[in-house]
């Protein structure tokens, strides 16, 4: 995702033979957002990163993908040994209660949040959904 897949080139040179040592971490844009958009990034990224999994893949944003869709590739992904887990980077608390709405979306793993010395907010909007029961 990062440099156009840039950044998987120097983790794939990075990696060496520790590959089975480490967590990889990738994301998909939402303009890949549906069953074979994912499944096709994700084949992207498994090439440049020459690895044959990655143990999280996460939805970065949302963008007018398919939501649905986007879980069932996840699923397929995850079926057939691509990826450990997956889940959504910039999730809101109404986004993540429409994700766990749909069948199969209670697999996400994590909800990876833009939270950083300059931009805490989200801090806030999570406690308040969470204090409300809209956390799991």
């Amino acid at each position: 995702m990062y440099g156009d897949g840039a950044s998987e080139k120097l983790i794939a040179e990075a990696l060496g033979d520790k590959r089975d040592e480490l967590f990889i971490v990738s994301k998909v844009y939402p303009h890949n957002g549906s069953e074979r958009g994912v499944q096709a990034a994700c084949e992207r990224s498994l090439k440049r990163l020459k690895t044959d999994r990655i143990d999280l893949y996460l939805l970065d944003w949302r963008g007018g993908e398919d939501l649905p869709s986007v879980v069932a590739g996840f699923e397929k992904l995850r079926r057939n040994g691509k990826i450990r887990y997956w889940g959504v980077s910039n999730f809101d608390v109404d986004d993540l209660e429409e994700l766990f709405s749909i069948d199969g979306g209670d697999a996400c793993a994590t909800d990876q949040v833009l939270y950083n010395v300059a931009r805490r907010g989200r801090s806030l909007i999570f406690c308040l959904g969470c204090a409300s029961g809209g956390c799991r």
